[in-house]
């Protein structure tokens, strides 16, 4: 029926639709009401003109005649009501099939084949051998070589490119495809699509696709400096939606190293019925030693021996050994035999001992193996300042208490500390000796504090320091970045400092009234100290010797018996709590915290009972203890030339392209700061001597403060120095984004996982020929609709001057008017 009614009508519908429903409508406007008036006066006019006919017409003709004259008004009617006829259509399409393609750095990966399985699978990409005959195939005598070294993109040019395969060409048979790379996240790109000849039927039988209709093959590249398969996943999908998709074909070694988790994303696509293929590139376990990170200081002093712990991942190397060796400007300082165990990261431990002051490269590499994947990630770099100058120390204490006498003496005795003592409550007199250690009261000036690179507060009250003296001590950090280090004690510190300008430096935070202050306090429950996560790798809290483990070592150490009542301030580094005990937020107890504050570093010792770690052993920890704790804290200050030039850089390594934020506090004679708005900096490259100039602003309202921005330039070391004051410098290292070569493996276990999660399968070299059969295809049929105006075709204007002519001839053949 609506097929005659297109026909008739002249209206047609998209070739490859049918008709699956219909349905009348008016679209006239006109109240039911008044239709039914006129049909009441239609009845009225017809009964009127066609009572009176005359009695010789026979019964036939005049039922002719009224229905005629009904059909008329009827079809007049229509023109009011205006009858619209709404077909429903659908329309079967093909699914469309997503091909990402990884083209990120580790794509360009030769992985070295030793294993025959790997070398066959090149042979398949290749079509040297026959998929559809698997790995039980062998290779021609001496051609193996051939196929031993390739790129992970050479090896998916020649599977795409493949005609034995043919992948391409058969997926578009029975798909759309849509092909992309990806890399960064969201840096995918549409490759060039191949159109098929349907311009009327899609169902029409057209000329098959060839490989020449995928000229992109020939360009992939292998360009990114990490990958975010993740985000690629998702953005690609965003830019299909609305869109029936058979899956997503993933040509990838399975590399995520950046964005959100893959298997979020797969979780996604799943709940949508999306599947996904994947094509693993390269090998699952190439033979590979990559040195991932170097811990160790940017400072030290002479004659200091430095540890310097060096990370090392090893992929196929088991039961092997390498060496690892360590240098200073060339010269080597120190080296470990490395035994190689599964596949896996270790951490390395290397000491030695600084004998010459002045700057130095201090480099950590492994001799490169034939058959390792990538040879250039076997070694890194790092800047080391060794200086031959004292840290100067302000210890102020109120009474000797146990941690005064024995800090006191171990800062007396370190040859790389010069100490000024104050005791409050001592005699006068200990400062009036000729080479004392002691002061008689608290420097009055910004120029006599400015002078310390670290003052240590014991619990002193607070009363004995002016609000002038604390505010300079603030200043001294925040704006100087100078370092201040607070030891808890049961009368006064920290609790007494509420609302002081010492209490905001603190990393940690009280309230007045707080459990734990005040001598009646003494606890006599035994307190063993726990290191968090950050304190077990804090190179200030290592502890150990040569053979010696530091947090066993910790762990042994003779219990304390006192902690004071505090919690740690959002973003304080805690590197040691109370495990038993814990503050009104359900935290344990922080027994050491840290934080930066402004341009300086704050330390807090949350007990007065580190002098009991000397138990049994002497000195040995103590010493150690506090050592690290006064070279770590001055590290900021101690290595500048000029006191009165601060200099903070955000990091001290850095990735091509990130950026580099300098700040830079700069004070005259007097310590009054610098009033200039402008100053200028400049970073020059150590190895090539080439200098870049940066200007730093004044921040507004913070006179002497100055502030820049700017790009990390190319891999390499560097210096930065302001130009009033070229001698106090800051070394920063920048290396080339390596995100791509810290895992070489194909990660088969990722893509695995995210087929099965999805409903989808992953693929080898020796089972894709199975690919095209394996992605389910079906037709989706897409729903549309189409109205046909009836009243408004020429038909139905025929049809009236049909009904009117014809009642006409029937008249006249009647003889009627």
């Amino acid at each position: 029926m609506n097929d005659w009614i297109l026909k008739l009508t002249g209206e047609t519908v998209e070739a490859g639709s049918e008709v699956v429903g219909s349905q009348l409508e008016f679209h006239g406007g006109v109240e039911w009401g008044w239709i039914a008036l006129l049909v009441a006066a239609f009845a009225v006019v017809i009964w009127i003109s066609y009572r009176w006919l005359p009695a010789e017409l026979s019964g036939g003709r005049k039922a002719m005649l009224v229905i005629l004259r009904v059909a008329f008004l009827v079809l007049l009617l229509g023109v009011l009501l205006r009858p619209v006829l709404t077909l429903s259509l659908e329309r079967k399409i093909r699914q469309t099939l997503l091909v990402l393609i990884d083209s990120s750095r580790s794509m360009a990966i030769a992985d070295p084949r030793v294993t025959d399985e790997d070398v066959k699978r090149a042979a398949i990409a290749k079509g040297h051998l026959d998929a559809g005959k698997g790995l039980e195939q062998e290779l021609e005598e001496g051609r193996s070589e051939e196929f031993k070294v390739l790129a992970r993109t050479n090896i998916l040019q020649s599977v795409l490119g493949n005609e034995n395969l043919n992948l391409l060409p058969e997926l578009s048979e029975n798909f759309d495809l849509a092909a992309f790379t990806f890399g960064l996240g969201g840096q995918v790109r549409e490759l060039q699509r191949a159109h098929r000849d349907q311009e009327n039927d899609p169902n029409a039988p057209t000329a098959k696709l060839t490989l020449k209709d995928f000229p992109w093959i020939g360009e992939l590249g292998a360009v990114h400096s990490a990958t975010a398969m993740g985000d690629s996943l998702r953005e690609t999908l965003n830019r299909k939606r609305g869109q029936s998709l058979a899956g997503i074909w993933v040509i990838s070694d399975g590399a995520h190293n950046t964005g959100v988790q893959p298997r979020t994303v797969g979780s996604e696509l799943s709940s949508v019925g999306v599947p996904l293929y994947f094509y693993g590139v390269g090998i699952t376990s190439p033979r590979d030693i990559i040195i991932t990170e170097m811990d160790a200081p940017p400072a030290a002093f002479l004659e200091d021996e430095l540890l310097v712990r060096v990370r090392v991942r090893s992929q196929g190397l088991a039961g092997e050994n390498g060496q690892l060796i360590l240098t200073l400007n060339g010269e080597t300082v120190a080296q470990e035999t490395v035994a190689f165990g599964p596949d896996g990261e270790q951490q390395i431990p290397l000491r030695f001992k600084t004998n010459v002051a002045g700057d130095f490269e201090i480099k950590a590499s492994m001799a490169a193996r034939d058959d390792e994947t990538d040879p250039n990630n076997n070694e890194a770099a790092r800047r080391l300042r060794v200086v031959d100058e004292k840290i100067k120390v302000l210890f102020v204490e109120q009474s000797p208490r146990w941690d005064f006498r024995y800090l006191h003496a171990v800062l007396t005795r370190d040859r790389r500390v010069e100490a000024k003592t104050l005791l409050l409550e001592g005699d006068p007199a200990l400062a009036r000796e000729e080479n004392t250690p002691y002061l008689e009261s608290f420097p009055e000036n910004k120029k006599d504090l400015f002078e310390y690179d670290v003052v240590v507060l014991g619990d002193v009250d607070p009363k004995r320091l002016t609000v002038a003296q604390m505010e300079n001590l603030n200043e001294f950090v925040s704006r100087f970045g100078g370092a201040f280090v607070m030891i808890a004690g049961r009368q006064f510190s920290p609790l007494s400092y509420m609302d002081t300008p010492v209490a905001d430096m603190l990393p940690v935070e009280f309230e007045k009234g707080t459990d734990g202050s005040g001598e009646e306090s003494i606890a006599d429950k035994a307190i063993h100290v726990q290191l968090t996560a950050l304190g077990k790798v804090d190179p200030m809290l290592n502890l150990a010797g040569e053979d010696e483990d530091s947090v066993s070592l910790w762990d042994d150490l003779p219990p304390i018996y006192w902690v004071a009542q505090v919690d740690s301030k959002p973003g304080a580094e805690v590197l040691m709590v109370d495990p038993n005990q814990e503050n009104d937020r359900g935290k344990k107890l922080p027994v050491i915290a840290r934080h930066q504050y402004g341009l300086g570093q704050v330390l807090y010792i949350g007990t007065d009972n580190t002098w009991r770690w000397r138990r049994n052993v002497g000195d040995l920890y103590y010493t150690r203890f506090w050592g690290q704790v006064s070279q770590r804290m001055a590290q900021q200050r101690f290595i500048g030339a000029n006191k009165r030039t601060q200099i903070s850089l955000n990091s001290q390594n850095y990735m091509t392209g990130d950026r580099v934020r300098v700040y830079a506090r700069l004070y005259q004679e007097g310590y009054e700061p610098f009033d200039d708005e402008e100053v200028s900096g400049v970073y020059t490259s150590t190895i090539e001597n080439r200098q870049s100039e940066v200007m730093l602003n004044v921040v507004e309202g913070q006179p002497g403060l100055y502030f820049a921005e700017f790009i990390a330039p190319a891999a390499g070391q560097y210096q930065f120095h302001l130009e009033p004051s070229p001698e106090t410098k800051r070394d920063f290292t920048v290396v080339e984004a390596s995100l791509e070569m810290a895992e070489t493996a194909m990660n088969k276990n990722l893509m695995e996982n995210l087929a099965t999660m999805t409903k989808g399968r992953f693929f080898r070299e020796e089972d894709l020929h199975e690919l095209p059969g394996a992605i389910k295809a079906e037709r989706v049929g897409v729903q549309s609709r189409m109205e046909v105006e009836l009243w408004a075709t020429p038909l139905y204007f025929i049809l009236i001057l049909l009904v009117v002519t014809v009642e006409w001839v029937v008249r006249k053949f009647s003889y009627l008017k």
